[in-house]
């Protein structure tokens, strides 16, 4: 960053907090001590009178400005979700305050915000859990145009929607907004003043198949590409991903997730894949990174015998052809609902002296895997390990599975667990009772990859535990990526030729092959935020929450954000860890819920934003066989809002 760029987002700023801004630059290039911090106070003294100057003769430029831009939904292609600002930093974070608020008036109990907002020239662009997209001016949070999606209830009972209402964000690019709907169409919308320039449907909803999404934008090659995916696994869909001419909506290319050759018989037909986030992309090599979903059913493996790829993988594809290059499978043959769902992140790693073009990303499986984004080969060892051998020859189930040399931020069996985790086997025995094998008399605790049969079973990581969707982080500064991570044991269990069709408040019964359990009582689910070092393979801190992480990561400077279910916005110092920031929206903003997206980081009238959406948690599924809170899920007790706040810090004459 130069530093003339970094003067003109200091503009409402004092000359002592400049300073020390500069000199915090100065002396990440001369090292540390107080002969350092000397020699930084004395340069950027210097860097600060010149820096002046240079700021009040015009000197920044829109190309400059736009540095500080947030276009994507991980803020780059390489969804690295960091943002190199220092106006607030480890030393100042504790005196945020809320500048404004915006609500979407989208108070429903069956959708939520789990959209980060992606923001342009001065322009925030957001959407909620109806489709609708917003336009706001992001220094004040003023609406400055809405396109409306689906409110009527008529229209929105008619979607196939697993998980809830919820849409995951836009792209922006040459001047466009682009979003995926429910109803599988994607739009462009003129960015100065919403108005439609095209929209182009690529599936049919009525086959059970929806856009959740957020768009991926990419300018290559003489090429404006749109890269959108179907979501929809849960009805035994087949996942679909398509890239579209950014000008015109035209079909440029289309991959299909499930490969005939490694599903029996014609079950790749419904054998799931769907992909949840949008795709890291690296122009320079040409590939388009994809985190694909599960295979369907999700539990039962009886009718698509073999590894099932491309479920449960990350794919590289050929950016202008959409071919497959290469991929990597984190789950064989998936029977638990192991999801690759978080995006990818893409980073540079020396390792061993040899430089690397990396690829990180956590499963559902709670492993994280660093990868050579060229080939796909790991660069932390991959292992194939023996897992639990199944009683049930019905599941098809794999032998082995991919295990990560790189040290895991959640726990992955019950025996690394303290006494005060451990699960109430007395309680979920009695919850679930009915569901007892004849002659078994308590849950059985199974290891990872014990294959789901007719023995009651808690495992760990459960369905929602290891990393959900929610997007990590990765800072260049520390080298450090940065996620949430999810303990949360689900019970288990299915039999041969299970039909069973777990109900939901919204249209569409679920077939999981699974008398499907997601609310357990006694299991004592909790969350983890942390940092990995991508050189080491280790993680250096972690901090704990009381609700599985599902908010995503941002890392802007030197300080880690991230929110929690309960509605809390917090702030870490990105090196060690340390909490430096606690905000409790619900507390203090009416109508704000749970934080279930990722937050993000611009620069708009001189004042560095955090924006973060506090809409709810919509439990991950509806009323369960045993009875469960609405959907199931822990996030029952969780608030349901329509916010979005941002916080800055104070200027002069603010309360």
């Amino acid at each position: 960053m130069k530093e003339t760029e970094s003067l003109d987002s200091l503009r409402s700023n004092s000359a002592s907090t400049i300073l020390e801004f500069l000199a915090r630059k100065v002396r990440s290039a001369v090292g540390q001590g107080p002969a350092a911090r000397n020699i930084a106070l004395i340069v950027g003294a210097a860097a600060l009178c010149f820096g002046v100057v240079l700021y009040f003769a015009g000197s920044r430029t829109s190309a400059e400005l736009a540095n500080y831009d947030w276009p994507n939904h991980g803020k780059d292609l390489a969804n690295t979700r960091f943002q190199n600002l220092d106006l607030i930093n480890p030393s100042n974070v504790h005196k945020l305050h809320v500048a404004w608020v915006f609500h979407t008036g989208v108070l429903d109990p069956l959708s939520e915000l789990e959209a980060s907002p992606i923001e342009v020239d001065g322009r925030l662009f957001i959407t909620d859990g109806h489709d609708d997209v917003f336009a706001l001016n992001a220094a004040t949070g003023q609406m400055l145009w809405k396109f409306v999606g689906f409110n009527d209830e008529a229209q929105l009972a008619q979607f196939f929607l697993c998980c809830g209402r919820n849409n995951h964000g836009v792209a922006f690019g040459d001047g466009r907004v682009f979003v995926g709907r429910f109803d599988d169409s994607v739009v462009a919308l003129n960015a100065e003043t919403g108005k439609v320039l095209w929209q182009s449907t690529v599936a049919d909803f009525h086959d059970k198949v929806s856009i959740n999404s957020a768009p991926q934008f990419v300018q290559s090659g003489g090429r404006n590409l749109v890269i959108i995916s179907l979501s929809g696994g849960e009805f035994e869909i087949r996942g679909q991903v398509f890239a579209l001419d950014a000008r015109t909506g035209k079909t440029v290319w289309r991959f299909s997730t499930t490969q005939p050759a490694s599903f029996a018989g014609q079950s790749f037909l419904t054998g799931g894949g769907a992909v949840w986030n949008p795709p890291a992309i690296d122009p320079d090599l040409g590939l388009v990174y994809l985190s694909v979903g599960n295979a369907a059913p999700d539990i039962l493996g009886e009718n698509r015998g073999g590894d099932n790829l491309f479920s449960a993988s990350i794919v590289a594809l050929d950016l202008f052809t959409g071919n497959p290059v290469w991929h990597f499978q984190e789950v064989h043959h998936d029977i638990w609902d192991y999801d690759s769902a978080q995006p990818a992140v893409l980073f540079p790693l020396e390792k061993d002296g040899k430089q690397f073009r990396a690829l990180g990303h956590c499963s559902k499986n709670g492993q994280y895997y660093i990868l050579d984004r060229a080939t796909g080969q790991p660069i932390f060892p991959v292992t194939e390990q023996p897992v639990p051998a199944s009683g049930a020859a019905f599941q098809n189930a794999a032998p082995t599975q991919p295990y990560s040399a790189v040290e895991p931020l959640t726990p992955l069996r019950f025996d690394q667990l303290t006494p005060e985790e451990q699960p109430d086997t007395v309680a979920i025995t009695a919850a679930f009772s009915a569901f007892l094998a004849p002659g078994q008399t308590e849950v059985a605790l199974s290891p990872q990859y014990t294959p789901p049969d007719e023995t009651l079973r808690l495992i760990m990581p459960g369905d929602n535990g290891g990393c959900e969707w929610a997007p990590a982080a990765f800072s260049p500064r520390t080298q450090f990526v940065y996620y949430g991570a999810r303990h949360d044991p689900d019970v288990f269990k299915t039999h041969s030729g299970n039909t069973s069709l777990i109900p939901q408040p919204i249209n569409g019964d679920l077939h999981l092959g699974s008398t499907f359990f997601n609310h357990v009582p006694g299991a004592k689910p909790f969350g983890l935020y942390g940092a990995t070092d991508t050189r080491t393979g280790k993680v250096v801190w972690k901090i704990r929450i009381p609700q599985p992480a599902k908010s995503g990561v941002l890392v802007a400077g030197d300080v880690v954000f991230f929110g929690e279910g309960n509605g809390k916005f917090d702030a870490a110092d990105a090196t060690t860890g340390k909490m430096l920031f606690t905000f409790d929206a619900p507390a203090n903003i009416a109508n704000a819920g749970g934080a279930a997206a990722g937050p993000i980081a611009y620069l708009a009238d001189g004042r560095e934003f955090i924006v973060n959406a506090f809409g709810g948690n919509v439990p991950d599924r509806s009323v369960t066989a045993n009875g469960g809170c609405l959907g199931g899920g822990h996030t029952c007790d969780n608030p349901v809002g329509d916010a979005f706040i941002a916080f800055a810090l104070p200027r002069r004459g603010d309360q």
